[in-house]
């Protein structure tokens, strides 16, 4: 038998990235040589304020939208708090539904919660056993009173990518406003804003090797979306607060280094490596269930349910091995967070819940030796009855 090394593999990029080495590099002169404020008038305030705008071309390119579309934002809960208060006040109480999918991350559904103490119409859409959103209900919930419709394009915990154009295409048909938080997807698959025909996108900067701390908000060109926060009136007076230049610089090395991968085949390699696990997986433990295989995933998720155990422990015993049991913002739910109920998954099987997300560092060795570590502890805990 083959010895498993002691050498941690991390598989919870879904969770975060690391900083890329060479997002590093490009934020490191604007901490202390090019400290200036991009506001300033002088010579070397412009040279920074043109580092600004770069990376806004940077993350506008990633996106397939224009510059002036890109506010910077401190992160994916601003970015979905904005997006959802602005698109329901946008329309000055002339409609009050906002409609959102059943898997929400909760900087989506929080927010929903506080719309609707503030007197909106929350309506969640239902999911498919794969955890793809149900059209068919959509359809019903649609209305000339729908200010807004929000839905993730990648699920952070089964990573089911949703039918995004569908969901605008109908959204539109009533005069509503579409939202996409796509945090998991931003970096992992090609996004278009123009395919997707979305008014509004979020981005996060440290689910694809930027920093922690910057996002950034997608507000289609016309939208005369009401300010996130007023102030100094930068960011085209959309959203004011001195930049995070050295962040956003980050951000938009992070957007390049996204595209360069896009191009090159990331997202195939990343899926056949997870095809692998998963085919071992499954050949050695017949109990585990795959989650959201019958829908297109990202290609770096692999969702398990392992019947009978809880997940937490697998990974506590599985020392070789750095994942999780679900997304990081909820996974302490003993009952399976909402992604796991409104798939159909027994409170008992969710127990029994495993994320495994690859990064762009992951290689085939170090899926080896988290097979071979996570399979022999699975079926060590299954022998003991555990």
């Amino acid at each position: 038998m083959r010895r498993i090394p002691d050498i941690p593999v991390y598989l919870d990029y879904n969770a975060t990235t690391p900083v890329a080495a060479e997002v590093v590099a490009a934020m490191a002169p604007f901490w202390m040589e090019q400290y200036h404020n991009p506001s300033s008038p002088y010579p070397e305030a412009a040279r920074v304020r043109a580092a600004v705008e770069d990376a806004r071309a940077a993350v506008a390119a990633l996106l397939g939208a224009e510059s002036d579309t890109i506010v910077f934002t401190s992160g994916g809960t601003e970015s979905d708090h904005w997006a959802l208060e602005a698109g329901v006040a946008f329309w000055r109480g002339t409609r009050r539904k906002v409609i959102a999918s059943a898997v929400e991350h909760p900087a989506v559904t929080e927010t929903l919660r506080w719309l609707e103490s503030q007197g909106a119409e929350v309506v969640q859409v239902p999911t498919d056993e794969h955890g793809v959103i149900r059209l068919d209900i959509l359809d019903q919930c649609l209305d000339p009173s729908t200010a807004m419709v929000s839905v993730m394009l990648a699920n952070n915990e089964v990573g089911t990518r949703q039918p995004i154009e569908e969901v605008a295409r109908r959204a539109h048909a009533v005069g509503a406003l579409v939202h996409t938080d796509a945090a998991q997807a931003v970096g992992k698959i090609a996004v278009d804003v123009r395919a997707l025909d979305v008014d509004l996108l979020t981005v996060v900067g440290h689910k694809f090797y930027a920093p922690k701390g910057i996002g950034a908000l997608y507000i289609r060109r016309g939208l005369d979306l009401p300010a996130g926060l007023p102030g100094g009136g930068q960011e085209g007076g959309r959203r004011s607060g001195t930049e995070n230049v050295p962040a956003i610089v980050g951000l938009g090395k992070a957007a390049r280094l996204a595209a360069t991968w896009l191009a090159c085949g990331g997202p195939q390699t990343q899926a056949a490596l997870r095809d692998e696990l998963q085919a071992r997986l499954t050949q050695a433990i017949p109990k585990s269930r795959i989650l959201g295989e019958g829908a297109p995933r990202l290609g770096n998720t692999l969702a398990l349910v392992l019947p009978g155990l809880i997940g937490m422990r697998v990974l506590q015993a599985c020392t070789t091995l750095r994942a999780a049991t679900g997304s990081a913002c909820h996974s302490n739910e003993s009952g399976g967070s909402k992604t796991l109920q409104s798939m159909g998954i027994p409170p008992e099987w969710a127990q029994g819940f495993i994320r495994l997300s690859l990064g762009r560092e992951t290689t085939a060795a170090m899926m080896d030796r988290a097979a071979m570590s996570l399979i022999s502890t699975i079926q060590t805990m299954y022998s003991e009855g555990e």
